[in-house]
Formats: structure tokens, C-alpha cells, sequence
């Protein structure tokens, strides 16, 4: 063990062979912590701009659609508008009719009242006069009373002051006295004569007040007759200005509402700016983001090639450290042997000391000891402020760096609440959205029940024609007979008949010209109503396509975020110890992520058409295939399976896909699903006849007890499951039909005879809803991983799980057999796949 007290004793290179190794291995850690820290706090920046732009594209789509639904309603609007202004110019051409008829008669009204008013306007004039005389001698006579109050109080003053100057002056000298009271008796006799003077003044005008209260109250008995003369022609007015407000508020209640529709147009346009710009805000701040995420990434690129040049330098530094150790032991033995030495020496010469007995020596010996003390003091107390002021500068460093942190992470949680916000208000848009579009179709249901009572309509007047005619040709064969029995010499009967033939000639014109007019009218209504429908559809389409894409955009973006998440779980574990390993599942495999390339066919017929390879990337929840790795970082896939419609996996044999090539079989293995958990590209229809319900894909197919057989020619050896005789051969097979469900293997002959030979079927599913796909990995050994992975995964999460979860039991499909079983190999038709709904 490392003792201070020996390391006085020791030479100053032992020291620094001692100390070298230590600082070596601290600078080494303080280097990879460093380089730690960095690449944890990188990827959590990218994770967050990833989002951001998902948002912001999000955003982007929810604002076109909005915008372009604001249009519509912005032209459902005008047309409103239009046909609320046409109603509105055909009232104010009548009102305006009436208003003119009431002008007429107001006038005469006017000029009554025109008079009336000017001599009210006389009477008013000199009232209004004779008020202000009141108002302005009432505030003179407050004036003058504040006035005499305040000069009162003045005197009053005067007077104590007189009073106390009095008192002060019988002390003094009398002549002193004598002018004083002269002085005083001088500001009381002008006070006494202003005080006379203001009495005065208010007296003439309380006399002047008097005579004006009794001119007002002459005044005011004038102006009540007047008054009353003028209410009973008000009354008049009002009786004619009664019809013409009325009218007048009719009219402003046109205007006002033209002017309502008019400000919602103007607001719509102004939100449909609002948008715009919103838009354009949106996409410059998405480039931005853009710019900042290249450059992160670049960054990230630059940080990994350092991490690896440290990775490097640590292995180097980490094997000198190795060399270090051993020196250093190899050191501390040399020091603990000298040591030892050094203290047989002291032991030797403390004897000899003894012996001699010399005070100058010792005296000698020990300032040359305290001399090396101090000096060895002195260095280690320089080394021990150096190391603390090292230790400062790295406390100061982690604590600006945490204090950053803290900071970028309080700012990613605002964004995030604010983008949270954004997509709760999209989502609201969008149920209005759907809302619309169902009120649209229950429209559509309207129109068409209108249109079948038009028909009904059509009808019952084709019938009333029909009628008519009849009655028109009994009418017309009875003419002809009373013509026949009359003589020909009547000219007046035949004039009549023929004039009653040209009446009901020109009645059924004129009925089939109704009947042409309304033939016409209900074909436009038709036309006009399968229009709107068509328009409908299509907007229905393009919304669910749109959605679809959004959706699988979103689905592909959880599977990122996962993805992340579990990176920040892993390097948060690997902060504790930096080299602690992943841990391995139950099959060897390591706990992350499965992904990787995949092919599928192209088309149905594999050797003509080939393989297609796709990424497949498996999160927790949806298996995604993309074209390639830059679609996965565009995050724009073609194909999303739900695990939780999955329903099993297993490898093929060469009876499932004849078509392949040999070689490839071992690579190949097959997904069954529900055709509810697959969501495909819109547009995309490549691969689309590779996952139909086998009763779409397999025409020729028999339905007998249950089973579905399809038939099939055995060129291995393969027994009849009903009968003792063969059922294959090498060149001429006989016919034979195997049941896809639960693979039962009979002649055909059975079934054309009628047999009652053949048991039921013990396999149920849906044939509508069961799809499959075949996949074919790079290797035999991804085969193997791919298969145990996702059988793992559907035991977890699978169809079977989800159905066990919820409480009740999954199909009896799945009931029927729980392994798979590998069949005889067989040649199938090219266009027959292995179904094994029964399998799992």
C-alpha cells in the first residue's frame, strides 16, 4: 500500500515514476466521460428535430385541407349571397313604391310642422335666454357671498391681530402705541366702506332676480299652450311616421343582413390569408429545421469518427495503463526494499551517533533533515493546489453543462406541449371534417328518395295518358259509328264532330308536351343529382386515400420514436457502466431492434416475375416494408401489418410455392394475417394480388361439407384419405381435389358420384378476412431468426394474444390445430397459394 510517510524519505525521480501512471489514468477517464456525455447528448437532439418535422408536416397537410374546404364553403356562401341580393332587390323596388307614396303625404305633414316648429323655436330662443340671465345672476350672487364670507373671516383676523398688538403695545413706549392704532384705525374704515359698498351691490341684484322669476313663470305659461298645440301634431306625424319606419326597418333588415353575409366572406378571405401564411411559415421554419437537422447529422458523423479515434486511444492508453501498474509494483517493491535499507542504515548511523557522541554533527544532521522536509513539503502542498484547482475547473464545467441541458430540455417539453395542442386542434378539425361528409350523405339518401318519388310520379302520369288514350280511341270509334248511321247530308253534325276530334287533339298535345317537359326536367334532375354523387365519391376517395398515407406516415414515425427511445434507454444504462453488454434474449439473439431486407414477389407467378426486396422494419406494434432506407428516413412505407392481426408464421415446403426455384425454399417463409391489419400505399398496386382472400385469387373452387377443394394432379406418392386406391402417378395422374382449409386429400371421382364418403370439414374461417404473404430472407439462417423472432412476438402481441387478453376466445380457426405440420409436396396449380389457417 501506498504510505505518504515513506515518500519523504524517497529521491525525486522514484516520486515522479510513482505519480506518472496516476495522472496518466485520470486524464484518460476525464477523456471518456467527456466523449461519453457527447454521444449521449446527440441523439436525443436529432430524435427532437425528427419530430418537429413530422409535426410540421402534419401540419402542413391538416392546413391544405382546411384551406381547401374554407373554399368551398366560401363559394357555397357566394352563391347564398347571390341569390339573397336578387330577393333583396325585388323587396326595395316595392318598398321603394311605398316610400314614395309616404313622402308625398309627409310632406304635407312637414309643412305643417314647419311652422309650428319655428314658433316653437321663438318661445325656445327667449326661454333659453331668459335661463342664462337666472344662471348667471345666481353665480354672481355665489360670488359676492364667498366674497363677504371671506372678507369677514379677514376681519375677524384683523381684529385679533389688532387685539394681540394692542396687548404688545401697552408694554412698549406710548408714542410707538399711538402710531399703531392710527394704522389700525385707517384699515378699518376702508374695510367698513368696502364691506358697505358689497352690501349694496347684492341688494340691487336679489331685486334684479325677482324680476326675472316672474318673467320666466309668464313665459312658462306661454310655452304649455304652445306645447300642447304641438303634441297634438306630433301625434299626427307619428300616426303617418309609423308605416314608414316599419318599412325603413324591413329594408335595414336586408341591408343588415347583406351586410352580415358580406363580412363573413371578408372574414373567410382573411382566414384563407391567415392560412397562407401560416403555410408558408410552416415550410420555411420546415427548412430551417431541415438545414439544422443536416448539420446535426454531419455533426453526428464528426462526433463518431471522434468517438472511435478516442475508442481507439483508450485501448492504447488502456494497455500503457496495464504496463504502468505492473512498473509501478515492480517500483514499489524497489522503494519498500530501499526503504528497508534506508532504516538499517538509520539504525547503524543513529548507533554511531550514539558512539560519538558529537552535538556538532548531530546538530548537522538535523537542519540537512529539516531542510529536505520543507523542500518535500513545499512540492507536494504545490501539487495539492494544482489538483484542487484541476478539480474546481471540472466542477465548473459539469455544472454549465448540466445547467445547458436542463435548459434544451425544458425548451423541447414547450415545444412539444405546444405541438400537442396543434394536434388536438387538428383532430378536432378533422371530426368536423367528418362530420360534414356525413351530413353530405345523408343529403345524397334525400335526393335519391326525392328522385324514386319523381319516378313514381312518371309513372302515374304515364298510366293517366295510357287511360286517356283508350278513352280517346272509344270516343273516336263511337263518332265513327253515329257518323255511319247518319246520312251524310247533316253538315252540322259532321261540323261539330270534327270540331270536338280537334279539341281532343289539341288536348293530348298538349299533354304530351307536359309530359316531354317533365321527361326533361326529371333527366337533368338525374344528371344534375349523379353529378354531385360522382363529385362526392371522389372526394370521399381522395380524403380516405389521404388519410391512409397520413396514417401510415404516423405508423412509421412511432415505429422512429420507438426506436429512439429505446436507443436513450440504452445509453442512460450504459452511463452506469460503459461497457456493460446488451442483453441477450432466450434464442441468442440481442434485445433490439428487427429489422433488415426482405423480398416478396412482384407478381403471382414468382418465376416469371421475380422477387422484389423490400426493408422490413418490426416495431412493438406493426411490421413496416419500405423500397429502401431512404424511404424509412422519409418515412414513407408501402406496406404496414398489424401484429395483433397477425395470426402465425412458419416456413414453406416445396408444395406451397412450386413455382420457386429449389434453392430458394429454405430462405422462404409465410405470414397469415387478417385482412383488417394490412394498410397499403394508395397507388401502389404492385404487390397487391400476392395478399387477396384465397376465394378472390382461386377461381374453380368447390364447396362441399365445409371443405373447399381445389383440384390438383399428385405426381408423388400420395393414398386417397376416403378409398384404397392410388391417387398419383409420374405421367397421368387421375384427378384429384385437396380441401385448402384442412388439407383432406380425395379423388374427384367421390365428389361427381355423390358420395357420402367425405367427413366435414373441421376447420372454420373467414375466407374474406384470412391473407397471406410470403417472404424469402437473404440466407437460411435470417429465415430461421426472422421466423423464431416474429413467433415470438406472436405469442406476445399476436391474434390469438389480443383475443386471450380481451377475455373471450379466438376463432376456431385457431382452435383447430396449435403447430404447425408439415404437408406431403405436392404440384399445385400456379395460381393456388398455401392457406394455413388450420396450421396455426
Amino acid at each position: 500500500m501506498y504510505n505518504p510517510k515513506r515518500r519523504r524519505g524517497l529521491s525525486p525521480k522514484l516520486q515522479q515514476n510513482w505519480e506518472g501512471p496516476y495522472t496518466v489514468v485520470k486524464k484518460l477517464n476525464d477523456v471518456v466521460c467527456r466523449a461519453q456525455r457527447l454521444h449521449t447528448a446527440k441523439p436525443k437532439c436529432i430524435s427532437n428535430k425528427d419530430q418537429n418535422i413530422q409535426e410540421l408536416h402534419e401540419k402542413i397537410s391538416s392546413l391544405h385541407n382546411l384551406n381547401l374546404s374554407k373554399d368551398k364553403t366560401i363559394r357555397n356562401l357566394e352563391i347564398q349571397f347571390e341569390e339573397r341580393l336578387a330577393q333583396a332587390a325585388e323587396r326595395t323596388s316595392e318598398l321603394e313604391s311605398r316610400k314614395h307614396a309616404l313622402d308625398l303625404e309627409l310632406e304635407r305633414v312637414s309643412k305643417r310642422e314647419n311652422s309650428l316648429i319655428a314658433e316653437n323655436r321663438e318661445i325656445n330662443n327667449k326661454f333659453v335666454e331668459l335661463e342664462k340671465n337666472h344662471a348667471m345672476l345666481v353665480l354672481e350672487l355665489k360670488n359676492l357671498q364667498k366674497k363677504l364670507d371671506e372678507e369677514a373671516a379677514a376681519h375677524r383676523k384683523d381684529l385679533d391681530s389688532l387685539t394681540a398688538d394692542k396687548k404688545r403695545l401697552l408694554s412698549s413706549t406710548e408714542e410707538a402705541n399711538l402710531e399703531a392704532l392710527q394704522a389700525l384705525q385707517i384699515k378699518l374704515n376702508e374695510e367698513k366702506t368696502q364691506r358697505h359698498k358689497l352690501e349694496q351691490m347684492a341688494v340691487s341684484k336679489e331685486r334684479e332676480v325677482s324680476m326675472l322669476t316672474v318673467e320666466q313663470r309668464q313665459l312658462k305659461l306661454q310655452f304649455q299652450k304652445l306645447e300642447s298645440e304641438y303634441m297634438k301634431e306630433v301625434e299626427k306625424v307619428k300616426a303617418l311616421s309609423q308605416d314608414y319606419e316599419e318599412e325603413c326597418q324591413k329594408r335595414s333588415n336586408l341591408q343588415s343582413d347583406i351586410n352580415s353575409h358580406l363580412s363573413e366572406i371578408s372574414k373567410l378571405k382573411t382566414k384563407e390569408k391567415q392560412l397562407l401564411q401560416e403555410i408558408n411559415n410552416l415550410q420555411e421554419s420546415k427548412k430551417s429545421l431541415e438545414d439544422e437537422l443536416n448539420k446535426m447529422k454531419m455533426m453526428k458523423s464528426m462526433d463518431d469518427l471522434q468517438m472511435k479515434e478516442l475508442e481507439d486511444q483508450l485501448e492504447a492508453e488502456t494497455y500503457f495503463s496495464t504496463l504502468y501498474k505492473t512498473q509501478v509494483k515492480e517500483l514499489k517493491e524497489e522503494v519498500e526494499e530501499k526503504h528497508q535499507l534506508i532504516i538499517d542504515f538509520e539504525s547503524e548511523r543513529s548507533n554511531m551517533y550514539h558512539q560519538l557522541q558529537l552535538a556538532v554533527a548531530r546538530a548537522d544532521s538535523e537542519s540537512l533533515a529539516r531542510s529536505i522536509a520543507e523542500e518535500t513539503i513545499a512540492d507536494l502542498e504545490k501539487e495539492k493546489t494544482m489538483r484542487e484547482l484541476e478539480l474546481k475547473d471540472m466542477l465548473s464545467r459539469h455544472r454549465t453543462e448540466l445547467s445547458n441541458k436542463d435548459a434544451t430540455i425544458s425548451n423541447l417539453k414547450d415545444k412539444e406541449n405546444d405541438y400537442k395542442k396543434t394536434i388536438e386542434l387538428l383532430t378536432r378539425e378533422k371530426e368536423e371534417l367528418n362530420a360534414m361528409v356525413i351530413t353530405l350523405q345523408e343529403e345524397l339518401k334525400n335526393l335519391r328518395n326525392e328522385s324514386a318519388n319523381v319516378d313514381d310520379q312518371i309513372q302515374q302520369l304515364n298510366k293517366q295518358i295510357q287511360q286517356e288514350r283508350l278513352l280517346k280511341l272509344q270516343a273516336v270509334n263511337k263518332l265513327a259509328e253515329v257518323m255511319n248511321r247518319k246520312d251524310w247530308s247533316g253538315k252540322k253534325n259532321k261540323s261539330s264532330a270534327t270540331f270536338e276530334l280537334r279539341k281532343k287533339e289539341k288536348e293530348c298535345r298538349k299533354i304530351q308536351q307536359e309530359l316531354t317537359l317533365e321527361k326533361e326536367k326529371y333527366n337533368q334532375m338525374i344528371a344534375r343529382f349523379n353529378k354531385e354523387l360522382s363529385e362526392m365519391q371522389a372526394l370521399l376517395y381522395d380524403e380516405s386515400q389521404a388519410k391512409l398515407k397520413i396514417q401510415m406516415e404516423l405508423d412509421s414515425k412511432d415505429s422512429e420514436i420507438e426506436q429512439l427511445q429505446h436507443k436513450l434507454a440504452l445509453v442512460n444504462s450504459e452511463n452506469a457502466s460503459f461497457s456493460s453488454g446488451i442483453e441477450d434474449n432466450d434464442d441468442g439473439f440481442p434485445e433490439m431492434r428487427l429489422e433488415g431486407w426482405l423480398s416478396i414477389p412482384s407478381k403471382q407467378n414468382i418465376k416469371r416475375h421475380g422477387w422484389k426486396k423490400l426493408y422490413v422494419v418490426v416495431s412493438s406494434r406493426k411490421i413496416i416494408f419500405y423500397n429502401n432506407e431512404a424511404d424509412k428516413l422519409n418515412a414513407d412505407p408501402v406496406i404496414i401489418l398489424n401484429l395483433s392481426k397477425l395470426f402465425h408464421v412458419r416456413p414453406v415446403t416445396q408444395g406451397d410455392v412450386i413455382r420457386a426455384e429449389v434453392k430458394d425454399i429454405p430462405r422462404i417463409f409465410q405470414l397469415l394475417y387478417a385482412g383488417e391489419g394490412e394498410s397499403r400505399k394508395p397507388g401502389d398496386s404492385s404487390h397487391l394480388e400476392m395478399s387477396l382472400p384465397k376465394d378472390t385469387m382461386q377461381l374453380g373452387a368447390l364447396e362441399h361439407k365445409g371443405h373447399d377443394f381445389v383440384s390438383i394432379n399428385f405426381h408423388m406418392p400420395t393414398a386417397c384419405e376416403v378409398c384404397p386406391k392410388p391417387m398419383w402417378h409420374m405421367f397421368r395422374p387421375p384427378p384429384a381435389l385437396e380441401c385448402r382449409r384442412c388439407r383432406l386429400k380425395v379423388h374427384k371421382d367421390h365428389l361427381e358420384k355423390k358420395e357420402d364418403l367425405i367427413a366435414p370439414c373441421k376447420v372454420n374461417y373467414d375466407p374474406n378476412s384470412a391473407r397471406e404473404l410470403l417472404l424469402m430472407a437473404n440466407t437460411i439462417e435470417e429465415q430461421q431468426m426472422w421466423v423464431s423472432r416474429l413467433r415470438k412476438k406472436i405469442e406476445k402481441c399476436g391474434y390469438a394474444a389480443q383475443q386471450e387478453s380481451r377475455g373471450g376466445s379466438p376463432r376456431a380457426s385457431m382452435r383447430s390445430t396449435s403447430k404447425y405440420q408439415p404437408q406431403k409436396s405436392a404440384t399445385l396449380p400456379s395460381n393456388v397459394m398455401s392457406n394455413s389457417a388450420g396450421r396455426k
